[in-house]
C-alpha cells in the first residue's frame, strides 16, 4: 500500500484504506480540511457527550412517566370505568356528567353498543339515551336534568355505527 515515496501516499490508496476501516472495524472516519474544522468537531463531539446524561434522562421521562391526565387499566379492570368516561368526553357536547350517568347505565362500551344495535331504530335508542337522569352539582345546589336529545345522538351515532368513515356532527 505505500508509494514510491515514503510519507506519501495517493488518494485512491488513502480512499482504500478509510474503507477498509469502515467495513472490517466498523469505526467511522471523517476527513478534515484544516485545522478549524476539527476544533468544530471536537467542539461538538463534547458538547453531545455533556448533553448526553440529560437526554437519556428526558426520552426515559417522556416515554415512561405518564401525565396526570393518563388513564390506566391494570389487570384487575380496574380503571376500566374512567377510561369509558374519558372516551365518552371526547364526543362533542357529552360533559362528565353527561359521561357519567351514562356509563353508571351502561358500564362498558360493548353493552351500550349491543344495546344501540338491538334497538328496532336509531330513534329508540337516541330516545332512551337522551331520558337518562343527570345528576349536577352536590347538596342544595345539586339539579338534575337529561341528557338530552343531541348528545344521544351523537353517542348512539359513535357507538352504533359500521362505517368508519361517518363524520358526527
Amino acid at each position: 500500500m505505500k508509494s514510491k515515496r515514503a510519507g506519501v501516499i495517493k488518494r485512491i490508496e488513502w480512499e482504500e484504506g478509510v474503507l477498509e476501516l469502515q467495513l472490517d472495524l466498523n469505526v467511522t472516519t471523517y476527513c478534515m480540511v484544516d485545522m478549524t474544522q476539527l476544533v468544530d468537531y471536537v467542539r461538538m463531539f463534547c458538547k453531545a457527550l455533556g448533553e448526553r446524561p440529560h437526554k437519556l434522562k428526558h426520552n426515559k421521562d417522556l416515554f415512561i412517566e405518564a401525565s396526570k391526565q393518563s388513564l390506566f387499566v391494570d389487570v384487575q379492570g380496574n380503571g376500566y370505568l374512567q377510561v369509558f368516561i374519558a372516551q365518552l368526553q371526547d364526543i362533542r357536547s357529552v360533559n362528565e356528567a353527561i359521561a357519567s350517568a351514562v356509563a353508571q347505565q351502561y358500564p362498558s362500551p360493548l353493552i351500550l353498543s349491543n344495546f344501540i344495535a338491538d334497538s328496532n331504530n336509531s330513534d329508540a335508542a337516541v330516545q332512551t339515551l337522551a331520558d337518562i337522569p343527570v345528576r349536577r352539582g352536590v347538596g342544595s345546589l345539586a339539579s338534575v336534568r337529561r341528557v338530552g336529545p343531541e348528545a344521544a345522538r351523537r353517542i348512539v351515532a359513535f357507538y352504533g355505527t359500521t362505517n368508519p368513515d361517518l363524520k358526527i356532527e
